[in-house]
């Protein structure tokens, strides 16, 4: 699909399904993670990468720059091959539920953290996988959004909601953009076409078209919710950054700056009320060709979101 010298390979050895829930191991510089839960998902399969921006709107306290989304750098998994990894920029985790004040963030922050350290070989999730498959019983159904499969780790996911007072994701969902509004509303125009997972909350991650021409993505994070995904980056340094009020009458920022391999990034984040919203704009298309959208392209974009229904 797009150049192997871009892409992570992961053992798979151990159960595929499991291990790329639980890795969502980076595969491109440019990409949001493909956040799989127990169902296949009918989105792309783009799998991970360098994604985020700016807020704007409820946290004025970290307008000035992409940098207040890191979770800080941390080491490449161990089941990167060896040769891969140490080839690799240093990486940084990212924040899609918003900025460090919110509840958000510090709890998605604190799961990383659990999880950096949590069954480092890997023996726990074995057992867990041969005792799912003699039962045919998956006992964490209930956690399938957080990739869990210990009563540890639900503990865990159940201490940090209480602490921050967020709720747990249910209802997973997959399917494109008609059903994908059907489900959180009329959030885009007849521009954007594309295949989405969706929770019933409203959070939910889309890889999509622009007129059938750009392809990019956005993943919006309801607040209240506790959201664990992160996107792992080379660097957040370098990024040049501009507001722009879109047709629908919200203020977006807009991020420009370029990836490890000097191909343009560009990401549109808009900082509202009741979610948190990242659109990443692809350097490449799914050939694996340029993706050579302009400014005006750009902004196009952003209007065909309708950031006051969302």
């Amino acid at each position: 699909m797009r150049d192997t010298t871009d892409k992570i390979k992961m053992d798979v050895a151990r159960k595929a399904e499991m291990r790329e829930k639980l890795m969502s191991s980076p595969a491109k510089t440019t990409e949001l993670p493909r956040h799989n839960v127990k169902k296949r998902v009918v989105t792309t399969l783009l799998i991970a990468a360098v994604v985020s921006a700016v807020g704007i709107t409820t946290y004025a306290a970290f307008a000035g720059g992409i940098g207040a989304l890191s979770f800080g750098k941390r080491a490449w998994g161990p089941s990167i091959e060896e040769d891969i990894k140490h080839s690799l920029p240093p990486r940084e985790e990212w924040s899609l539920q918003g900025y460090p004040d919110s509840p958000e963030y510090k709890a998605a922050l604190e799961w990383l953290n659990f999880e950096a350290g949590y069954d480092r070989d890997w023996k726990i999730l074995d057992e867990a996988d041969a005792e799912q498959k003699r039962t045919g019983v998956d006992p964490f159904e209930k956690y399938s959004a957080y990739l869990v499969y210990s009563q540890e780790m639900a503990d865990k996911i159940d201490e940090i909601a209480e602490k921050y007072k967020l709720k747990l994701h249910t209802g997973f969902d997959d399917g494109d953009e008609k059903e994908l509004e059907e489900r959180v509303g009329d959030i885009f125009n007849d521009n954007i076409t594309g295949g989405a997972y969706f929770y019933d909350d409203g959070t939910f991650q889309m890889d999509a078209l622009y007129k059938n021409k750009y392809n990019f993505q956005i993943r919006r994070c309801v607040r209240g919710y506790l959201d664990t995904v992160t996107v792992n980056v080379g660097t957040s340094e370098g990024f040049e950054e501009y507001t722009y009020m879109t047709k629908s009458g919200i203020p977006v920022t807009i991020s420009e700056g370029k990836d490890v391999r000097g191909r343009r990034r560009t990401f549109i984040t808009a900082n509202l009320e009741k979610s948190f919203v990242v659109i990443n704009i692809m350097p490449f298309n799914y050939d694996g060709e340029p993706n050579n959208y302009t400014d005006k392209d750009i902004e196009d974009i952003a209007d065909s979101f309708y950031f006051n229904k969302m």
